[in-house]
C-alpha cells in the first residue's frame, strides 16, 4: 500500500511545480536505488516515488513539446482537421475543438488537439473533416490573482492552441468511433432544440444526458453555485456511480430471477454496471471528469468481481493511482479533490464503528462527514461556503442523481418526443426548492493563506475519526481559515490592480476602507469577462461590492460587463462620461472635470471631460482620474482619450508616478508632450494577447521607453499590482506566480 501511495504522490507533484522537472533526474535516482544495497522496503518506497516523478515529468515534457512554437503564432497554416465533439454557436463566433490530421504548409507546426473559433458562425458538424486555413496563438488565458488558473485547465483538457479559421473546404468524412459518437450526440442535441426549444430546464436536461452545459443560463448557474449543487450538472462520479449501481442491481435481479447462466451473478452485475457507465460516459462526451469517474468505478468493480478482500481504503487508493496515472493533470482540478476527498470522508467516518447505524443515522453521519471535509476544500478552491449546501444536496442528490438522471437517459433513448418534455418538466419541479434555497447567499471568504487550508484540512480528517474528545480540541484549528481577513492598505496609501481582461480595461483601486472600480472589462449578452476576472478578484480580496464604479466611457471593452454587474451592486455609486450611452435600466451619473473626493487620506480628482462631453467622440470623452496618496505618490487613469484630449489636459497637474496607458497604446494617443507632462516612472498597458489592433503599437511602446518609463502590459505580465506609499512598488502576477508552460516574458 505504501509504495502505491508514494507512486501516486510522485505523479501528483510535477503538475504543481513552477518549472518543468527534468524526468531524467528521478529516473536516475530510481536506477541507482535499484542497483544499491539498501534494505528492500526502503528501496521499494524510493523507487515508487521516483518512478511517479519521472513518469509525470515525462508526460509534461511531451505535452509541452506539442505546444505551438512561438514562430508560428499568427501565421497562416493549411491544415486538414477533424471536428471533435460538439461545436458551440455563440452570438459572435462558432467554437469547437479539433484534431490535427495533416499539415499541408511546409515546416508548419500545430498541436495534436486545439480550439478553433469561426467568426462567420458557420456550421461545423461533429466528426466532419475539413481542409482549412488557420491562424493560431499559443495557449494563453487571463492571469489574475484569486481567479481560476484557466491555462492549467486548458492543458488538462489538451487544448494547446487557440486558432481562428478563414477559408475552408469540406473533405470526405473519416469513420471512427470518436466521430460516430460525436455525430450521435449532435443529432440528440438537435432533437433537444427541436422538442424543448426555450424550456427553462432544457439546458439542465442536456447537461445531465449529453454533458453539454452551454445551455444553462447565468441565473441557473448562480442557483447551483449558491446552493453548492454545481456537481449535479457535471457528469462525474456521482452520475456514473448511480447509473452503474442501477444497471448492476437490475442485472443481479434478472440473473437471480431467470437463473445464473454461465457467469456468476456478481461478475455479471459488475460487467453490466461498468458497461452502462461506459456508455453513459461516451454519450456525455467522455470528458476528463467522466474518464476519472470511469477509472474509479473500474477499480471498485474489479475488486468486487474478484471477491477481493481488499479493504475499502485500498480500493480507494487504487482508484486514486489509476486516475493519476491516466492523467497527471487531474490533481490540478477541483473535481479530483472533491470526489476523492469526500469519498475519503465517508470511509473515515465509517471506520471503527462497533455497530451499523440505522438508515437515518447513517445518512446524517455521511452528510456530516462530507460537510466537515468540504469546508477547507470549498474555501480553498472557490472561496465560499454555501450555508444551505447540506440541505440542498439532501434534496437534489437522490432526486436528480438517483431518479431523474436515469429517467432522462431513458427519455433520450426512446424515439418519442413527449417523454423528453416530461423529463424537462420534472427537472424544473425538482429545481424549484433550489431556487428558494438560493435566496440565502453563501458565506464568501477572502483567499486564505495556504497554511490555514492545510491546517483546517488535516483537522477535518482527524475530526472524522471516532475520537469524540479529539474533535472538540481540533475545532480551534478551523479558526485561522474561517476568520482570515484580507490585508488592507494603511491609511493614506493606495493599492491598485490592473486586471488582465484581454482587449479592454478593468481596474480596482483600494484605500483603507473604500474601493473604486474603474471600468469593468469587455462583455456582451453572450459573455462577460468580469465573471472570471473582476468578481473572483474582489471576492478574493474580501470585497462584496465597490463603493464607487467609474466607467471611463460606454464602449464594450470598458463597460460591456456593466449590465451584468449593476444588479449585483445596487448600492454602488456609478459614473460615466456619457450617461445617455448606457442602458437606461442601469443609470449612472456623469463624471465631469472638477469633481473630487477624499477617502482615507487619499485624494481623487477628475480632470476630464468638461461639460461638453456629449458633443465629443466616445473615446475622446473618457473620464480621466488622478489618484494621489498621502505621501504625494499618484496614478493617472486615462481611459481611451486621444491626442486632442491629451492636448486639452496639458495645463493641469498631470505629473504622476504611474500612468495607465491611454487607449491601450494606440497610435492615436500617448503624444510626446503628454508623456513629458506626466513624467511617470511606470506605464501600464491593458491589451489582449496578439490582438487584431496590434496594441500597443510598436512606435508607442518605444516612445514609453524613450521617456524613461518602466513598461508593463497585461498580455505578457498578467494582472499588474501597484502600491503607492512612500515608494512606488509595481509587480506582475505572471512573475509572482510562474508556470512551467509559459515562455519567459520578453520586453
Amino acid at each position: 500500500m505504501y509504495p502505491l501511495l508514494l507512486f501516486t504522490l510522485g505523479m501528483a507533484i510535477p503538475p504543481w511545480l513552477p518549472a518543468p522537472l527534468p524526468w531524467h533526474a528521478p529516473a536516475a535516482v530510481a536506477v541507482l536505488a535499484l542497483s544499491g544495497r539498501w534494505p528492500g522496503w526502503r528501496t521499494g518506497l524510493l523507487v515508487a516515488l521516483c518512478a511517479g516523478l519521472a513518469l509525470s515529468a515525462l508526460r509534461i515534457r511531451l505535452r509541452l513539446d506539442d505546444m505551438l512554437p512561438p514562430a508560428w503564432e499568427n501565421r497562416s497554416q493549411s491544415v486538414e482537421l477533424q471536428v471533435i465533439g460538439l461545436a458551440h454557436y455563440g452570438l459572435i463566433s462558432t467554437r469547437f475543438d479539433a484534431q490535427r490530421l495533416q499539415l499541408h504548409t511546409p515546416d508548419a507546426a500545430l498541436p495534436a488537439t486545439f480550439s478553433v473559433a469561426d467568426r462567420e458562425r458557420r456550421a461545423w458538424p461533429a466528426g466532419s473533416v475539413w481542409r482549412a486555413e488557420l491562424r493560431c496563438k499559443r495557449l494563453h488565458a487571463y492571469a489574475n490573482p484569486h481567479a481560476a488558473d484557466t491555462e492549467r485547465w486548458l492543458i488538462a483538457q489538451r487544448r494547446l492552441a487557440n486558432c481562428s479559421v478563414r477559408q475552408r473546404r469540406a473533405l470526405p468524412a473519416r469513420s471512427s468511433l470518436q466521430a460516430g459518437i460525436g455525430q450521435m450526440r449532435e443529432r440528440l442535441r438537435d432533437r433537444f432544440d427541436r422538442v424543448l426549444g426555450d424550456h427553462p430546464a432544457a439546458g439542465v436536461l442536456m447537461a445531465l444526458t449529453l454533458g453539454e452545459r452551454t445551455g444553462i443560463d447565468r441565473a441557473q448557474w448562480d442557483v447551483f453555485a449558491r446552493t453548492g449543487t454545481t456537481h449535479l450538472v457535471c457528469v462525474s462520479g456521482v452520475h456514473l456511480g448511480f447509473v452503474a449501481a442501477l444497471a448492476a442491481w437490475a442485472a443481479l435481479r434478472l440473473a437471480r430471477r431467470f437463473g445464473r447462466g454461465r457467469w456468476p451473478p456478481r461478475l455479471l452485475a459488475c460487467a453490466t454496471g461498468l458497461t452502462a457507465a461506459g456508455v453513459y460516459a461516451l454519450l456525455a462526451g467522455f470528458g476528463v471528469s467522466a474518464q476519472r469517474a470511469l477509472l474509479m468505478l473500474a477499480a471498485c468493480g474489479l475488486a468486487l468481481a474478484l471477491r477481493s478482500r481488499w479493504p475499502a481504503r485500498k480500493i480507494w487508493l487504487s482508484a486514486l493511482a489509476l486516475v493519476t496515472l491516466a492523467d497527471p493533470w487531474a490533481v490540478t482540478q477541483p473535481g479530483f479533490w472533491l470526489s476523492f476527498g469526500l469519498v475519503a470522508a465517508l470511509l473515515l467516518a465509517g471506520s471503527g464503528r462497533l455497530c451499523r447505524p440505522g438508515w437515518l443515522a447513517g445518512n446524517l453521519q455521511a452528510q456530516g462527514a462530507v460537510s466537515v471535509l468540504s469546508v477547507p476544500l470549498l474555501a480553498g478552491w472557490f472561496g465560499q461556503l454555501p450555508w444551505v449546501s447540506p440541505l440542498a444536496n439532501a434534496w437534489a442528490l437522490p432526486l436528480i442523481g438517483l431518479l431523474l438522471t436515469p429517467l432522462s437517459l431513458l427519455a433520450v433513448a426512446q424515439p418519442f418526443d413527449p417523454p423528453l418534455r416530461w423529463a424537462a418538466d420534472l427537472i424544473g419541479l425538482a429545481m424549484s426548492p433550489l431556487d428558494w434555497l438560493a435566496q440565502w447567499p453563501p458565506w464568501t471568504l477572502p483567499t486564505p493563506p495556504v497554511w490555514t487550508l492545510w491546517l483546517a484540512g488535516i483537522a477535518a480528517l482527524l475530526m472524522l475519526l471516532p475520537l469524540w474528545p479529539l474533535r472538540l480540541l481540533l475545532l480551534p484549528c478551523w479558526l485561522p481559515l474561517l476568520l482570515a481577513r484580507a490585508e488592507r492598505p494603511p491609511p493614506g496609501e493606495v493599492w491598485a490592480t490592473v486586471l488582465d481582461v484581454g482587449q479592454g480595461l478593468a481596474m480596482v483601486v483600494e484605500t483603507r476602507r473604500h474601493v473604486l472600480v474603474y471600468d469593468v472589462g469587455p462583455g456582451n449578452a453572450d459573455w462577460n469577462v468580469a465573471d472570471s476576472t473582476l468578481l473572483p478578484y474582489l471576492a478574493g480580496r474580501g470585497i462584496t461590492a465597490p463603493d464607487r464604479v467609474m466607467l471611463s466611457h460606454a464602449d464594450a471593452d470598458h463597460a460591456g460587463g456593466w449590465p451584468a454587474l449593476a444588479p449585483r451592486w445596487p448600492h454602488s455609486q456609478c459614473q460615466v462620461s456619457q450617461p445617455e450611452a448606457l442602458d437606461a435600466r442601469w443609470p449612472c451619473g456623469a463624471c465631469r472635470a472638477g469633481q473630487r473626493w477624499h477617502w482615507d487620506g487619499v485624494d481623487f480628482e477628475v480632470f476630464w471631460p468638461g461639460n461638453d462631453a456629449a458633443a465629443l467622440e466616445t473615446n475622446a470623452s473618457s473620464c480621466v482620474l488622478k489618484v494621489t496618496g498621502a505621501a504625494g505618490r499618484s496614478i493617472l487613469l486615462t481611459g481611451d482619450i486621444g491626442r486632442a484630449s491629451e492636448a486639452a489636459l496639458l495645463g493641469l497637474p498631470l505629473r504622476a508616478d504611474v500612468l495607465i496607458s491611454p487607449h491601450h497604446g494606440s497610435r492615436t494617443s500617448s503624444g510626446d508632450d503628454f508623456l513629458a507632462a506626466v513624467a511617470a516612472q511606470h506605464v501600464v498597458v491593458s491589451a489582449g494577447y496578439l490582438n487584431r489592433y496590434r496594441h500597443p503599437q510598436a512606435a508607442v511602446w518605444q516612445r514609453y521607453a524613450d521617456h524613461g518609463m518602466t513598461r508593463w502590459r497585461t498580455d505578457r505580465h498578467g494582472a499588474i499590482d501597484i502600491r503607492l506609499g512612500r515608494e512606488v512598488v509595481v509587480s506582475a502576477w505572471r512573475q509572482r506566480a510562474p508556470r512551467y508552460w509559459r515562455p519567459r516574458d520578453k520586453d
